[in-house]
């Protein structure tokens, strides 16, 4: 082992590394080994210098001959030592044994010019995405950086703003879901923490979007399970917008969409912010791409991340829920296809995930997404953000009735028809009156009829309610068609067949309280028979029971009338008048 370590540190060419080289040995190749045999020098007191002994620890050690054998260079030929040994630490990672070189290079002024700095992030973060890293192993990575960081720190201020979209791309690879620390709980280090802070301080931002999208690293919980990665803590919004916009977090467009978005934090943003949202993508439409990863970011998007998506999951945190509020009025401002439809996505993944209560994040989003879709569609109630929204394009209000639709849709399997809904602990009641009104009430779990909306509905089951409003507004159209209806029949009713007349006013319940409280009549085998609908407990099949109380089979073709009672049928209409009240029926058109 000594033989081979003699030979390692005394007869290699510049720099050594494990595995092929990236490039020819320096030059001229007798400086080459100059530098390795001082290498061997001040790594003799430790133990043999393989990748293992390689990172912050070893970058630490005191190389004395390799500083001196430095110090006899000039600055180029210097540079031009750090240039070769950086092509050997590409893509985030360090190939090589020259912790020595590195850390003395990384002590001396070496006079850089900037296209050289350039070169050293080029190589450094070779072959990864510039937005969204790969996958990133961070045992070797800040070793890799050393030198380019190092090099940045010597140029003038003046000179470092070209080269923030390399700092970005670190950060999104250092913050993101895909980086790797190699420890058994998936926590960095305390040097590796240290150097995320390092490098948040270089990049430059007019606005610190951090407190808004808080990163929290990965926690051991219970133990991942054998060749598993820890789960990572935190906000599930948070994770998945970082991941999903990489270094564009800290571009201009961003920060200042995120910037518009802290400044609220109310259901119904003020007439001035959406003014000033409305600008703002007019003076900055690059602003439109990270709405759309924002609310993707919503439902736990992207999914490609480390390990697996499971990054991504999670609750939403207040400030999370508050933020994608305004993220959601930004999208119908906007009028933006996509951000619509990642709006209703989102909306869609918090508010029928589960039948069990939304939590008041999640909740204040719902709330504030359908509200949003809702002005934008044209509805009612909309007030003042309706009329600034008031679009020139029939396109996006269109796609906001549809998405607001979707989202409004009741659990599956629950009957669309029905006048009794569940809403958690509560009841909601539609409560058809005689002429056709209806009313959307509540009651609690003890069976008492609440005087209003109970708080907790509004709150915790805001696409529930969504829906129930809805359908409200859909019953009182219908009735009001239904109604005229009536009113025309009990003029000139020409006839139905009994099944048409069963499905248009009786097999809806919320038609069936107006048609039953009708008299109808058919031609029966001994005459005209009168009689109100009528339907056995737990039947499907409706007839007709006249005043003595008597059934009457219909069959689908049977025609059915409305009666309208003649001068000479006054007897028979004061008969049903009272067999009517003291049912205590009112009836929704003038028939007797």
């Amino acid at each position: 082992m000594l033989r081979w370590w003699r030979q390692f540190g005394l007869g290699r060419d510049f720099p050594r590394v494990w595995g092929k080289p990236r490039g020819e040995p320096f030059q001229p190749r007798a400086l080459g080994r100059a530098l390795t045999r001082a290498a061997w020098a001040d790594g003799r007191p430790w133990s043999n210098p393989g990748p293992s002994n390689q990172g912050p620890a070893g970058a630490r050690r005191p190389a004395p001959h390799t500083g001196a054998l430095l110090a006899t260079l000039p600055e180029e030929t210097r540079r031009a030592i750090a240039l070769r040994l950086q092509q050997e630490r590409s893509g985030l990672r360090a190939h090589d044994y020259e912790w020595a070189a590195g850390t003395v290079l990384c002590e001396m002024r070496l006079g850089w010019r900037p296209e050289e700095v350039h070169q050293l992030f080029a190589s450094a973060l070779e072959d990864l995405d510039p937005i969204r890293p790969a996958a990133t192993s961070w045992v070797t990575a800040e070793r890799s950086l050393e030198l380019p960081l190092a090099a940045y720190a010597q140029l003038d201020p003046a000179e470092r703003e070209p080269f923030q979209p390399y700092l970005r791309t670190l950060l999104a690879a250092r913050l993101g879901c895909r980086a790797d620390f190699a420890t058994e709980d998936g926590r960095p280090t305390p040097e590796q923490a240290a150097f995320a802070e390092r490098l948040r301080a270089l990049v430059s931002t007019p606005f610190d979007p951090d407190p808004l999208l808080p990163w929290s690293e990965a926690t051991p919980g219970d133990g991942p399970a054998p060749g598993d990665v820890p789960t990572p803590e935190g906000d599930l919004f948070a994770r998945a917008a970082r991941c999903g916009l990489g270094a564009r977090l800290y571009e201009e467009p961003t920060l200042r969409l995120l910037e518009l978005c802290a400044s609220s934090t109310e259901l119904r943003p003020s007439y001035q912010w959406l003014g000033r949202a409305k600008e703002l993508f007019q003076l900055t439409p690059d602003a439109r791409r990270p709405l759309r990863l924002l609310l993707a970011a919503g439902r736990g998007e992207p999914t490609d991340c480390r390990p697996a998506g499971r990054s991504h999951q999670g609750q939403l945190g207040e400030r999370s829920g508050q933020l994608l509020a305004t993220l959601a009025w930004a999208a119908v401002v906007t009028e933006d296809t996509k951000a619509l439809q990642q709006l209703s996505r989102a909306l869609d993944h918090h508010g029928r995930a589960s039948l069990d209560e939304l939590r008041p994040p999640a909740s204040h989003f719902v709330r504030a997404g359908m509200a949003a879709l809702a002005a934008l569609a044209g509805e009612s109630g909309a007030g003042q953000h309706r009329r600034l929204l008031a679009s020139s394009s029939p396109t996006a209000a269109r796609l906001a009735r549809e998405e607001l639709a979707a989202v409004r849709d009741l659990p599956a399997g629950a009957d669309l028809k029905a006048l009794r809904v569940p809403v958690g602990p509560y009841t909601a009641l539609f409560e058809i009156g005689a002429k056709g009104t209806v009313e959307l009430r509540f009651r609690n779990s003890g069976g008492r009829l609440l005087s209003g909306v109970p708080s907790q509905v509004r709150e915790r089951y805001p696409a529930r309610y969504a829906a129930l409003r809805a359908r409200l507004t859909e019953l009182r159209a219908q009735l009001v068609t239904c109604r005229g209806a009536l009113v025309e029949r009990l003029h000139a009713d020409p006839g139905t067949p009994a099944a048409r007349w069963r499905a248009a006013f009786l097999d809806d319940p919320a038609l069936a309280r107006l048609g039953c409280a009708l008299v109808w009549r058919i031609d029966g085998q001994s005459g005209p028979v009168l009689g109100r609908p009528f339907r056995r407990k737990g039947a499907q099949h409706w007839m007709l029971r006249d005043l003595a109380g008597q059934v009457h089979e219909l069959t689908d073709d049977t025609l059915v009338r409305l009666w309208a009672p003649g001068p000479d049928e006054a007897e028979q209409a004061a008969a049903w008048r009272a067999a009517l009240t003291a049912l205590g029926l009112e009836q929704p058109v003038p028939q007797l």
